[in-house]
């Protein structure tokens, strides 16, 4: 029993010896006072910007917190903020300018006024520039045209995931006001209608895109002019048709005569260049077993701003095979001759009634005297008659 005893005694002396040491060694660690950690930042988010990001964090708890120390570029550079508490929930912002165009890690220390750090909070983005803003592109558009004095615009189809967020127009209207408007962008069908649209104008525009859902500057593409078609028939083309006005101060034989406001030449007019047949007025070439013509003309000399056109006719009816008679759009005050053809800035050539639109289309880089009308020379078959319900000139861009 007393061998018992002893032994107890031991492993008692034994248990307390080792807890000293453990006591002992505990208190080696924490020589020098506690390890005391101030409130770390909380939620930070790196707001992406152009050559430049913002950072923004929450202080959540610790009212000791006294300032805020940002490192980036591998800490090699910095900055330091005072803080000053609420009492609750707090927001810090912060800008660091001057980045260049690439990726950045940040890192955010809290401390107190007692020097006491906290735990590191870190954070990734993207910084933007002129790299990244001169790849954008440009939202396109379907259609832009004048309806009723008013510009109508189709956008494309886009994913605005994609970044795009608006469209900014610069544009006149009617009584020359000039408008400056930004467009919230829509996935699909979108259309703008410009109200009052200056007629012969053009509009520049430009696409507005956040990189990311953080970002706090707005990156464009270059501003682009733009054109809207039109139909611009009335203010250019007299007479333009459907039905031809004939010339009262002319000779009017019941059916053919001349046609008002357009000018022509002897070949074209001997045989008369208006005809009202079925008591609708045309305009027409024609020979019928009385002669022929060569280098007939039917024409109208306009001065055009820059832009992309076409002039257009619509054929009534055309009798047996036209031999070479020519829609043409040619610069100058004259016509080139039908084997000159090929001089002019664009023809569409007359055969058959198979094909009942005439279109020729030209490119005016800048104001421009140019002729436009008819051309032809008929001979064989000694009967040939071409008879024009109308003509029109669209500006496409």
């Amino acid at each position: 029993m007393r061998i018992l005893n002893n032994i107890i005694f031991l492993l008692l002396l034994l248990t307390a010896i080792s807890a000293c040491r453990k006591q002992d060694d505990y208190k080696k660690f924490l020589e020098g006072g506690e390890i005391i950690y101030t409130g770390k930042a909380d939620s930070l988010l790196v707001h992406s910007g152009r050559n430049r990001v913002q950072l923004s964090w929450l202080l959540i708890s610790d009212p000791k917190i006294v300032k805020s120390k940002i490192y980036w570029n591998n800490r090699n550079d910095s900055a330091t903020l005072d803080i000053k508490r609420s009492g609750g929930v707090d927001t810090i912002r912060y800008i660091v300018n001057n980045l260049e165009e690439r990726a950045y890690t940040f890192e955010i220390f809290n401390y107190d006024k007692d020097g006491n750090v906290s735990v590191k909070t870190e954070g990734t983005g993207i910084v933007y520039g002129p790299l990244y803003e001169t790849a954008l592109l440009s939202r396109a558009f379907n259609n832009a045209e004048m309806q009723n004095g008013h510009a109508a615009i189709s956008w494309v189809n886009i994913d605005t995931t994609r970044g795009i967020i608006g469209m900014q127009l610069q544009y006149t209207t009617s009584d020359n006001t000039a408008h400056d408007t930004i467009l919230k962008a829509h996935p699909e069908g979108q259309v703008t209608i410009l109200d009052n649209y200056l007629s012969m104008s053009s509009f520049r525009s430009r696409t507005l895109y956040l990189p990311d859902t953080l970002a706090v500057d707005t990156f464009y593409t270059a501003w682009e002019t733009r054109n809207i078609k039109e139909d611009v028939t009335q203010t250019y083309i007299r007479n333009a048709g459907s039905p031809f006005i004939k010339d009262p101060a002319k000779p009017f034989g019941g059916r053919f005569g001349q046609v008002q406001d357009w000018q022509y030449n002897s070949e074209a007019s001997k045989n008369g260049t208006y005809d009202e047949i079925g008591g609708t007025g045309r305009l027409t070439l024609w020979i019928w077993d009385n002669g022929t013509i060569t280098n007939g003309k039917i024409y109208q000399t306009i001065t055009l701003p820059a832009g992309s056109y076409r002039f257009e006719a619509t054929v009534s009816n055309i009798d047996n095979t036209l031999q070479a008679t020519y829609l043409a759009v040619a610069a100058g005050n004259q016509l080139p001759d039908v084997e000159n053809i090929n001089t002019a800035l664009s023809t569409s050539k007359f055969s058959s009634n198979a094909n009942k639109l005439a279109s020729a289309a030209f490119i005016l880089a800048a104001p421009t005297t140019v002729t436009v009308g008819f051309t032809g020379s008929l001979s064989s078959p000694a009967e040939q008659t071409i008879r024009i319900n109308k003509v029109s000139l669209m500006r496409d861009k």
